[in-house]
């Protein structure tokens, strides 16, 4: 067996955190300095753990945990760990994440939740007593080729984000994604953490990103974070109010969000979904995505 040691991760492993995620995860392309944001800007209220494992002074995996500070669901909690594919099967991802689970006991974790993509990873999480749950694809696609733009719905009109305000961004994000399919509610981030994980993030493109107006109403957005150096964009979500659902609004701002990424450069557009979401499934489907991955959701209690 391989000898580890495991101690705290520190800002200055992100690059190296950054490196091993577009190998593993490619459509998690974020630009180091949007990673570094994540690590800096964690909301204090997740009393988040960051670990990572090294052999012979190399990082051989690395995660990270915390309580879902977006969900009224008590004692809800995320957990995630990402080894090295060289390094695996030696017992460094085992160990990093009991220390987890240890932790978010410790700080009130009843129910742990991560992801594991389809593969050997779905053994190693059932053996440590997950179950699955939701599952959700992954796709992409070259937004330089794209189907017609749809017509404009009657009274909607175009902005780009950059046009409304934060506080009408955070109360949008609040009501369209309170139905957001999946393992736990959402109930919405705090403004303050809105403010810097979201609308100051260094990949948050605020021209790519569009919103619909509606009789001077924010009701649909599309949020894109783009990486300019790798040509890499990933969607932050599609969010339309649920009264005006179904009148074609989300997918006239996919086309119109996509056909500015492919000006601003980008040829790898991804995004993901729940595969229960049916309506976002078809429209990504009708722009010529391609799947990419698949993930589950895997569920533990802690208790």
């Amino acid at each position: 067996m391989t000898e580890f040691t495991i101690r705290e991760s520190t800002v200055e492993d992100v690059p190296e955190f950054a490196r091993v995620r577009a190998i593993v995860t490619p459509w998690q392309g974020a630009s180091v300095a949007t990673q570094v944001n994540w690590f800096r800007n964690a909301s204090p209220a997740a009393k988040a753990l960051r670990l990572c494992a090294e052999v012979d002074g190399r990082i051989a995996g690395f995660g990270n945990c915390g309580l879902n500070v977006t969900t009224s669901q008590v004692g809800a909690c995320d957990v995630g760990v990402m080894v090295v594919p060289e390094f695996r099967g030696r017992g460094i991802g085992g160990a990093l994440l009991d220390r987890f689970e240890a932790h978010l006991r410790s700080v009130g974790g009843l129910r742990a939740r991560g992801g594991v993509a389809e593969g050997p990873g779905l053994d190693w999480v059932k053996a440590r007593g997950y179950e699955l749950g939701a599952s959700e694809r992954f796709s992409v696609v070259d937004p330089q080729v794209l189907p017609p733009l749809p017509a404009t719905p009657d009274g909607v009109t175009v902005v780009s984000l950059a046009e409304i305000t934060p506080e009408a961004a955070h109360e949008l994000d609040t009501a369209a994604f309170a139905d957001e399919p999946g393992d736990v509610p959402y109930d919405g981030m705090s403004f303050t953490d809105f403010m810097t994980r979201v609308w100051n993030g260094p990949d948050l493109d605020k021209y790519v990103s569009v919103v619909a107006i509606v009789d001077g109403m924010a009701v649909s957005s599309v949020l894109l974070d783009v990486n300019r150096e790798t040509g890499w964009s990933m969607s932050g979500g599609t969010g339309t109010l649920p009264a005006y659902r179904g009148r074609g609004i989300a997918k006239l701002l996919k086309s119109v969000s996509l056909r500015r990424a492919a000006e601003v450069g980008v040829t790898a557009a991804y995004t993901s979904n729940d595969y229960s979401n049916a309506p976002m499934l078809a429209i990504n489907d009708w722009l010529g995505y391609r799947v990419t991955d698949t993930q589950w959701a895997c569920l533990k209690d802690l208790a």
